[in-house]
């Protein structure tokens, strides 16, 4: 990960320098309350101008200057952004959580570890931008992580490093941004999208995908870096290939024409790490991650994960549709990424084509409209994943129809009005809100959790 900021602190100093803005998926961002920003802003903050993927080559290449710079400053600390979250891997999947069936703490704890893997934690904020535990309340938590913990720890996460989209060598970035197998090293043919990613056809191709899924619907008793199986006589077995095997994923910063500043991820194979540090290791299997996040529950915990992994291949598709990965004679793996579509000028920008834009045909081409695909593929995941675990179906939900009243809402540009109508549309639909969100916005963190059904006592205090 040093590596990568490294080259991002680089980036930075060629693309105008200081600006206002968060990076990648998370659309609503917080900024510090000392900083007189006001208290909720885009991440990406684009002018309304380039939320259109109709520009002229000119203006593309000023939109694509202007969300790189504005990106890069929030993943270099230059601006009072201290924390943001996704209204698709967050709020969007917890209102469909609890239609579809599941409780609100089932539902909670999906969200919370589909947005850590984006953040390497997570913490909440209220409807109003300002944090609900402080920071020396959270590292309190973390200090007494467990059967020692106060009941309010449960509204945050345990530190994921493992997977955390900017770790080189974990693996982590993989579940984010991962190219496709190709069996025999020779370029894949384009898929067409949208399309379903586990499908018999797709599936040979599409390791990230197809074993995170396996994990999270108790089909393997672990995850494995980039999806990635053992050989044995030239055919996968079930075990995670070996630790003593990389893969490496070079990818420009910059398109062809430009200085390339090339980062260089190689990802050490295996079982996926979880998390990293003085503490111990923790890996993704049941019993492992279960130990590390008790009184949180892995079966959603996991799912959380590999909901934010599909949507993200469906969100980052331009790039991953264009790119794979081989085994090589050595026994290592080599990645080749598309040098264009792969290229962070792009990436930002159609990040910004995403939540906050006008989804209609007649604004944003097909091939960028990933909303629509990713709320579908989580929501089937979602019902799927209820059925395996015998979770009670609430009857009546018209899928479609709710999902075009999520795109309807993550289409509003403004942030504030765009979280207000979030939060509206989960009081219209009786699901239970975010702590210090609408109906609820005046429980306290422990009326919240009574409320949302979760455990009466860690053993804490």
């Amino acid at each position: 990960m040093r590596k990568l900021l490294s080259i991002v602190a680089t980036a930075a100093s060629l693309l105008l320098g200081h600006s206002t803005a968060n990076a990648f998926g998370v659309d609503v961002c917080f900024n510090d309350p000392a900083s007189g920003e006001p208290p909720i802003r885009n991440c990406i903050g684009v002018e309304q101008i380039c939320r259109t993927s109709y520009l002229p080559p000119n203006a593309q290449l000023a939109c694509r200057v202007s969300a790189t710079a504005d990106s890069v400053s929030g993943l270099t600390g230059s601006n009072s952004i201290i924390a943001g979250r996704s209204l698709v891997h967050g709020d969007a999947t917890y209102l469909m959580a609890q239609l579809i069936g599941y409780t609100p703490w089932q539902a909670y704890q999906v969200l919370i570890y589909n947005e850590a893997a984006d953040q390497t934690d997570y913490h909440p904020f209220d409807q109003a931008g300002a944090q609900i535990l402080s920071d020396t309340e959270i590292e309190q938590c973390r200090s007494t992580w467990g059967r020692g913990m106060a009941r309010r720890c449960l509204v945050i996460t345990q530190l994921m490093s493992g997977i955390f989209k900017f770790n080189d060598e974990s693996g982590g970035m993989l579940l984010h941004l991962h190219a496709r197998f190709s069996p025999d090293g020779e370029p894949l043919p384009q898929t067409a999208f949208p399309t379903d990613y586990r499908s018999d056809v797709n599936a040979p191709f599409e390791l990230v995908v197809n074993n995170m899924r396996d994990w999270a619907f108790d089909r393997r008793v672990n995850a494995c870096v980039g999806g990635i199986l053992a050989q044995a006589n030239g055919n996968a077995t079930r075990q995670c290939e070996s630790r003593n095997r990389v893969l490496n994923s070079p990818q420009n910063f910059f398109s062809k024409g430009v200085s390339q500043l090339a980062i260089p991820f190689s990802s050490t194979l295996g079982v996926l790490k979880i998390n990293d540090d003085e503490r111990g290791t923790v890996l993704a299997t049941d019993r492992s991650f279960q130990g590390y996040i008790t009184p949180h529950q892995v079966p959603f915990a996991k799912l959380g994960i590999y909901l934010h992994t599909y949507a993200d291949r469906i969100s980052h598709h331009m790039c991953t549709d264009r790119s794979w990965f081989q085994r090589e004679a050595s026994g290592d793996y080599n990645s080749d990424y598309d040098s264009v579509a792969c290229a962070q000028g792009s990436h930002f920008l159609w990040h910004a084509w995403e939540q906050g834009t006008d989804q209609d045909t007649s604004n944003i081409a097909p091939q960028f409209q990933t909303i629509r695909p990713a709320l579908t593929a989580v929501y089937t995941e979602l019902l799927e994943n209820a059925r395996l675990r015998r979770l009670p179906l609430r009857a009546g939900v018209d899928a479609p129809a709710l999902i075009e009243q999520l795109v309807a809402v993550l289409s509003i540009s403004d942030p504030v009005a765009r979280l207000d109508a979030m939060v509206a549309l989960m009081d219209e639909k009786g699901v239970l809100p975010l702590p210090g969100h609408g109906s609820v916005a005046n429980l306290t963190v422990e009326q919240w959790l009574d409320r949302a059904g979760a455990p009466s006592s860690t053993g804490g205090r």
